[in-house]
């Protein structure tokens, strides 16, 4: 029912007729006033209009009605209207209302956690992320839990947290490489991130052996082949620096490994 009231206003947004949209807004809250989904597409209409303060009024009223937060229309309407206003933490409570009605809603979390990650929300991102890991065994949701508490730990001013969080991405990552779920290298760069942040360098230079677990990923990745160059240098292992060089230019002419050869020559000597 609630979908062919609004179909008439979804049809005029994908023209896109807005002025004709919210005419049909308009003719839909004369029917029926206390229409939430009509409310909260006409929010999203008017912050598109560049009525914020009118836009920011009328979808606070819809989001301060706990009962109109059952409706997807609703959420839709809502989460569109303050993202158009550049409202990230009211975005955010249109999610998480919605969660009070379906709690295991695992696209509900996800969109808390993007939005919070799009916003630098890192509090908001770290507490999605660990409902999405109790929800579901995927992965990716373990992968998002390390990036958030690294980025929490790295933004944070608190001295005591950032090591706790730190360590608990690190044995999150330890874990996924035991069980072969490390198998990307943007998985790879944030295990090597968490470590690096920590002055982890010994540490790295092991995950990063030649011999190493992971050594196919590194040597297929021009970018990781220059980062164990360097951290190499960074440490003061110049002759495995020079060695590690030497491998990298017999398979690829790379301007950067041959600068980062020439300065651990130029050190040794």
């Amino acid at each position: 029912m609630e979908g062919r009231q609004l179909r008439p206003i979804y049809d005029a947004l994908e023209l896109p007729d807005t002025k004709y949209a919210e005419e049909e807004c308009e003719k839909l809250l004369r029917k029926h006033p206390n229409h939430y989904g009509a409310q909260s597409i006409k929010a999203f209409i008017l912050a598109r209009s560049g009525r914020p303060n009118e836009a920011l009024l009328l979808g606070q009223s819809v989001l301060n009605t706990p009962s109109a937060m059952a409706s997807a229309h609703v959420q839709q309407g809502l989460s569109l209207a303050f993202r158009a206003l550049g409202r990230p933490r009211e975005e955010i409570m249109v999610y998480t209302a919605a969660l009070s009605f379906s709690p295991n809603d695992e696209s509900l979390h996800t969109k808390v956690f993007k939005t919070a990650a799009r916003n630098s929300m890192f509090k908001e991102q770290h507490h999605a992320a660990i409902q999405l890991t109790k929800l579901s065994k995927q992965q990716k949701y373990v992968w998002w839990l390390v990036v958030s508490l690294f980025l929490q730990a790295k933004h944070s001013k608190d001295d005591v947290s950032a090591p706790v969080q730190l360590k608990l991405a690190e044995r999150l990552v330890e874990k996924a490489v035991t069980d072969g779920q490390l198998t990307s290298t943007e998985e790879l760069r944030v295990y090597l991130d968490v470590l690096d942040i920590q002055d982890k360098h010994e540490q790295m230079t092991e995950v990063m052996a030649d011999n190493g677990q992971l050594a196919a990923m590194i040597s297929n990745d021009p970018d990781l082949v220059t980062q164990r160059i360097n951290l190499f240098i960074k440490i003061g292992a110049y002759n495995k620096a020079i060695m590690a060089a030497i491998a990298a230019l017999e398979s690829r002419d790379n301007w950067a490994d041959y600068k980062l050869y020439i300065e651990a020559v130029v050190t040794l000597v």
